[in-house]
């Protein structure tokens, strides 16, 4: 009878009933990393392979626990060439690896001299449609991926995350069509570039790169090169240039349709040449840029192009000045087709009548008439009366647009970002 009794209380392994499909999307799902899938194989028989055909792996020297770095280092390289000899799913949907510095042996030398290797063994071995490589190094400093895209072409590759390595010679061949000839989206966090090439890719429709950890510039290669994206089928942009040691990019991308820009105040450098490769776009955000008159210093006898398709405009953390012409007063006067304005926590001198005179000489009031709505977001009240007299003074049109007062916010994410840093008050 207690056996009997016993056998009732053993709960059914429902689990193990699902089908495989379904078992490998929630493990896809689940935070667990390559050692922990492969752990699974001791669950019951039906998991003893299981794992082999996982379509999701997460691969790091963080599941290896111990005192000696350089040891936990040794058996996490000794399990990643055992786990691409043994898992047999070549297509995967996602390929996520956290890399780190390797760390020096008992003699004090580098436990290789390309650490990361198992980086390009892994690419060498799997074609995900996604991969990550995020940098989890304790120290701050970047992880840098020597040679490992050399040979490299992913082939089912359609986004690519990059977090705080640099992308050291060779990598624009990855970033490229030949190394990538489907991918669509590219998203670069707080990475260095260390390759002057090219980029060339028609397949790329979204780009993400921000930079803003102000911790992560050191690094032994030269930071002075400008990357260079040509991209003729990239629709959306976000670029959030904060930290001093990332450069700003040049761009073609003649598709544009709606672009975010973060940029610090004091990068003055390429800052023209971005406004020009904006000019196609529908809706564009602009956040702390550098002041227009010191923009307009670089541009070597050219002339700002017309935003002809340019719907709906953001300007956000904008110090208007009265030292020459503003960006506003530049969108009012060359978008012509402007219907949706938004001034969130932007700012005019104490006294704005140079503005509005400049702005008159310029005769804007003719450029804007298709402008219906304007928002002005302010996180203080004092302020805002001066931007609405200064915005019906430049354009009799204003008188006939509907103006909406709203509260602004209080911190964007990335202000939240450098204030955890310490560079933001």
């Amino acid at each position: 009878m207690e056996r009997a009794a016993d056998a009732s209380d053993v709960k059914p392994d429902r689990l193990s009933v699902l089908p495989d499909c379904l078992l490998h999307g929630i493990l896809s799902l689940s935070s667990m990393g390559a050692r922990g899938l492969v752990q699974t194989s001791t669950l019951s028989r039906r998991w003893r392979h299981f794992w082999r055909e996982a379509p999701c792996l997460d691969i790091g020297p963080h599941e290896f626990q111990g005192d000696d770095e350089f040891q936990k280092w040794v058996r996490f390289n000794n399990f990643v060439d055992s786990l691409v000899l043994q898992h047999d799913a070549v297509g995967l949907d996602a390929l996520r690896m956290q890399v780190v510095e390797p760390p020096k042996d008992r003699s004090g030398r580098w436990s290789r001299p390309d650490g990361n290797s198992w980086v390009r063994r892994c690419l060498a071995r799997y074609s995900p449609a996604v991969l990550d490589i995020r940098n989890q190094s304790t120290s701050g400093a970047h992880v840098q991926m020597r040679r490992v895209t050399r040979g490299t072409v992913l082939h089912h590759l359609t986004t690519l995350r990059l977090t705080g390595v640099t992308l050291c010679a060779g990598f624009e061949h990855l970033l490229g069509a030949s190394g990538c000839p489907l991918l669509e989206n590219l998203e670069l966090k707080d990475c260095l570039i260390g390759f002057r090439e090219v980029v060339a890719s028609s397949t790329l429709k979204t780009i993400v790169v921000h930079s803003y950890n102000m911790s992560m510039g050191e690094s032994s290669l030269r930071m002075d090169y400008t990357p260079r994206i040509v991209a003729p089928g990239l629709a959306s942009l976000d670029l959030v240039l904060l930290s001093w040691y990332a450069p700003l990019w040049e761009f073609q991308m003649s598709s544009l349709v709606e672009a975010t820009v973060v940029i610090d105040r004091g990068r003055i450098g390429n800052a023209f040449q971005l406004l020009c490769s904006l000019k196609n776009v529908t809706k564009l955000e602009i956040s702390t840029f550098p002041s227009l008159h010191l923009v307009m210093n670089s541009r070597f006898g050219r002339d700002l192009p017309e935003f002809h398709n340019l719907t709906t405009l953001i300007l956000e953390q904008c110090r208007f000045t009265h030292d020459g012409p503003t960006l506003l007063e530049f969108f009012l006067l060359l978008a012509t087709n402007l219907e949706k304005l938004t001034l969130e926590n932007c700012t005019l001198p104490s006294s704005s009548e140079r503005m509005v005179e400049r702005s008159i000489s310029m005769k804007m009031s003719n450029h804007h008439l298709n402008l219906k709505f304007v928002e002005i977001k302010h996180r203080k009240k004092v302020g805002v009366s001066g931007i609405i007299e200064y915005l019906l003074r430049v354009s009799k049109n204003l008188l006939r647009t509907d103006i909406v007062l709203s509260e602004g916010r209080e911190n964007t994410w990335y202000q939240a970002a450098l204030a955890a840093q310490g560079w933001w008050d």
